[in-house]
């Protein structure tokens, strides 16, 4: 069972709270399902709970008993659902309820949660946030894109309109919108399932950026051991351990012996400590003392 289909399982569980979020709840579904379009009398779904919802929901705020036809799909389980209005007469019923309603069925917010939760039911869809952060909405046309972008804007919600071919469609990429949308529509548990996920994707990618950070440090510390031995060692070749500076042999046997160590580690080490700013200027003095051996 895919991610978007247990989400709206559970969306299909959610009780209206009064009976203006049950009309508003039902615009959503009649609307962006297109029965309240004209020409269409019927919505197909794979999914039960929908088509049984539609079916309640248009009994219980039109009046009309809708039919829930059952069509077996071979090679599945389950089938596909067709929600269909049997006449004209009950059709006109339908549009009826919400005839001069328009966007008053949004003034509050409460209702804003509803119809938002029945347009997702019967046109949305969510990516597994596991894979990637993606909501879409199939609108269909251009009107009921901006309905749904300027209902989305009210609920502070970012959605992005686009127009493909003849299709109309919504999207929302921001995981923060996804979840603010999902917990607003009433989904608990697909909420929590994002924000776990999301987290825990957080979590590894902070880890890896340390990692590499750490990496990268010693990789340039390991790299810059291996020029300060090698310019020690030719001191040595040329001058001698002895010919080294007093101020300076301490530190160039310790970098021989340590080549794997920090400038701060070889600071702490020295008999006599110092910064470790101390330390790198007297590795440069070797290196610079190195190159002087290579002119003369």
């Amino acid at each position: 069972m895919s991610y978007s289909t247990i989400a709206k399982n559970e969306l299909c569980g959610v009780v209206p709270k009064s009976e203006c979020c049950r009309l508003a709840e039902a615009y959503g579904l009649l609307l962006y399902s297109k029965l309240l379009s004209e020409g269409h009398d019927s919505y197909a779904t794979d999914n039960r709970a929908i088509a049984v919802l539609m079916g309640e929901t248009a009994a219980s705020v039109c009046g009309v008993y809708a039919d829930v036809l059952t069509f077996p799909q071979s090679g599945k389980s389950g089938g596909k659902y067709v929600v269909k209005i049997p006449n004209a007469s009950q059709k006109k019923m339908i549009c009826a309820t919400f005839v001069g309603a328009g966007r008053g069925i949004l003034d509050r917010e409460c209702c804003v949660a509803a119809f938002l939760r029945g347009v997702f039911l019967v046109c949305g869809t969510v990516t597994d946030p596991k894979k990637d952060y993606h909501m879409e909405f199939l609108t269909g046309s251009e009107r009921r894109s901006d309905i749904l972008y300027d209902t989305l804007v009210r609920a502070g919600i970012r959605g992005h309109k686009l127009q493909r071919g003849d299709r109309w469609l919504l999207y929302i990429k921001d995981a923060d919108d996804i979840i603010s949308l999902m917990k607003l529509m009433g989904a608990s548990y697909a909420t929590q399932h994002i924000v776990t996920t999301r987290d825990m994707r957080n979590f590894r990618n902070d880890a890896n950026r340390r990692v590499n950070c750490d990496q990268a440090n010693i990789d340039r510390t390991l790299s810059a051991s291996e020029q300060q031995c090698a310019a020690i060692r030719k001191l040595i070749e040329v001058r001698g351990f002895q010919g080294i500076p007093p101020e300076l042999r301490e530190l160039a046997g310790l970098r021989l012996e340590n080549p794997e160590m920090s400038l701060r580690e070889l600071s702490e080490i020295l008999s006599e400590p110092i910064s470790r700013s101390g330390v790198n200027h007297r590795l440069k003095k070797l290196m610079e003392l190195a190159d002087e051996t290579k002119t003369q």
